[in-house]
């Protein structure tokens, strides 16, 4: 599994639905903590999956 597909699977785990889709990325929103990520669709690394689970644990607190 690529790390964009993670990354996605992470986000929607945690809560986050997507809210809409951007030019370069996609938004995803999490309504119960008021915290939004944007994931960008270009080239998806692993520095980039490590960001947002970061991310997903900074808006969960």
């Amino acid at each position: 599994m690529n790390q964009r597909k993670i990354a996605v699977k992470d986000l929607l785990n945690n809560g986050y639905h997507l809210k809409r889709s951007g030019g370069n990325h996609d938004i995803y929103y999490n309504p119960d903590t008021k915290h939004t990520i944007p994931l960008k669709r270009g080239h998806f690394d692993e520095d980039d999956l490590r960001y947002i689970q970061k991310e997903i644990k900074q808006g969960n607190r």
